[in-house]
């Protein structure tokens, strides 16, 4: 019986330690159907004592309380150039679980995952040349979209010509 007892707790402390979440990281670089190589270093990090208030709106990914992680990092390149995405764009995505690239009309879109249940949320960042994107969020099955951000990179229009007319 002791044997019993030692096994089965054995058996209750590993399937414990599987459970336990970590941080979401996703750092890989991705060819598009054009040609185009995306490099994508997205990392989540755990909240240090005291950094992350209680929430009850204005966070993605939950449904009130403190988020276990928020987003540290969101750096794009495509085709080595760097794509910049502010801070304030990403930091309220919170417990994201999965990552997705892909090419819809000629633009990078940068798909996240986060939340579970109520708080659940997909997130699209919809690239536009090197001129600027938007942000939809919308639930985990995205049927409408909850919000919709536009950010057009000023700095890009000396650089290229094209940005003048907006995210292409």
């Amino acid at each position: 019986m002791k044997i019993f007892a030692a096994a089965l707790s054995f058996v209750s402390l590993g399937a414990l330690a599987q459970t336990e979440a970590v941080p979401f990281a996703y750092e890989k670089i991705s060819v598009t159907p054009s040609g185009k190589r995306v490099a994508v270093s997205f990392r989540e990090r755990s909240c240090k004592s005291g950094e992350c208030p209680e929430v009850d709106a204005g966070m993605w990914g939950m449904d009130g309380g403190i988020p276990r992680f928020v987003t540290g990092v969101f750096v794009v390149s495509i085709d080595g150039r760097e794509f910049v995405i502010p801070r304030k764009f990403y930091q309220d995505l919170t417990n994201t679980y999965r990552l997705r690239i892909f090419e819809k009309n000629a633009r990078i879109v940068i798909e996240l995952k986060g939340g579970e249940g109520a708080g659940a949320y997909t997130a699209r960042f919809k690239l536009g040349g090197m001129c600027g994107f938007e942000r939809e969020v919308c639930a985990e099955v995205c049927k409408e979209i909850w919000e919709r951000t536009t950010w057009y990179n000023a700095f890009a229009y000396a650089a290229d010509p094209r940005c003048e007319s907006g995210i292409q």
